[in-house]
């Protein structure tokens, strides 16, 4: 299979919604509020039931209940809220036929979930990380869709399957996804960002994820952050305890906070 298809896939997504174009432009302006965030995202029934069922669960680790959404947008704040909106996107736009990885549309949305909230429990506080990794890490298994759907349209959905089920780590996964197609599926997200113009830095981030010492220096905080994340919360069903492993054992390769991720894994990682 050709980069050329995967790149048309791209290019044929559906545009931005509404709700989407509204919450970047006031999380883009320096006067956005959070107040005018809300009323947006009250407009959008999935979304607003999609934030304040997320605030709701044990995920986030919020020690009191959340009943108005505009408490939930203070809460979680602009850059998360981005990443609700564009997983309501999704679901209600996009095509979320997963059966090459082995899942199905309710099981990766949960994923991504959960990658969102490892990631901000581990860098509560840490505005500049956030910046880049809450929206990034919602969306970071974008690349799957594309490739999915590549694989059900030309009836190799279940082969690929096969294959990828035998795969002990993401860095096996990679491996296979550049055999079959050229691209893993975290450059193909990297693509999906350029084409919905997000910041270089978030392009970037997910593109060196797999290789975070071939990128620039400012990027590689970012992709080793999100490595780590996806080393430990990952779409196929790896060994839990080998992944949790290998991901404390990478915090401590790549000097970030393993202690302070291994508190935010044991709330991340409840069910929700």
């Amino acid at each position: 299979m050709t980069k050329e298809l995967i790149l048309e896939k791209v290019k044929a997504f559906p545009p931005l919604d509404d709700t989407v174009s509204k919450v970047m432009a006031i999380c883009n302006d320096e006067n956005g509020s959070v107040g005018e965030l809300a009323k947006v995202i009250e407009n959008d029934p999935m979304t607003m039931a999609n934030i304040l069922k997320a605030a709701n669960s044990p995920l986030y680790g919020f020690s009191r209940e959340i009943k108005s959404i505009t408490q939930a947008v203070s809460i979680f704040g602009m850059d998360t809220v981005k990443g609700f909106a564009f997983s309501s996107f999704l679901q209600k736009k996009l095509d979320l036929n997963l059966t090459a990885y082995g899942i199905d549309e309710k099981e990766f949305i949960a994923i991504t979930e959960r990658q969102n909230a490892l990631t901000q429990n581990w860098f509560k506080g840490d505005k500049k990380m956030l910046e880049v990794l809450s929206l990034t890490s919602f969306l970071m298994e974008m690349g799957k869709i594309v490739l999915s759907n590549i694989l059900v349209e030309k009836g190799k959905d279940q082969e690929f399957k096969a294959l990828a089920l035998q795969c002990c780590t993401i860095d096996e996964l990679e491996k296979l996804e550049i055999e079959v197609f050229g691209m893993s599926n975290e450059e193909v997200t990297s693509v999906v960002f350029e084409e919905w113009n997000f910041d270089e830095t978030m392009v970037n981030a997910i593109k060196y994820l797999h290789h975070p010492e071939n990128a620039p220096q400012n990027i590689q905080p970012y992709s080793k952050a999100l490595k780590v994340v996806k080393t430990a919360i990952s779409t196929i069903n790896y060994d839990q305890e080998k992944t949790t492993q290998m991901a404390i054992e990478l915090c401590e390769h790549y000097s970030l906070d393993a202690q302070k991720f291994q508190e935010a894994l044991s709330v991340g990682l409840e069910p929700a």
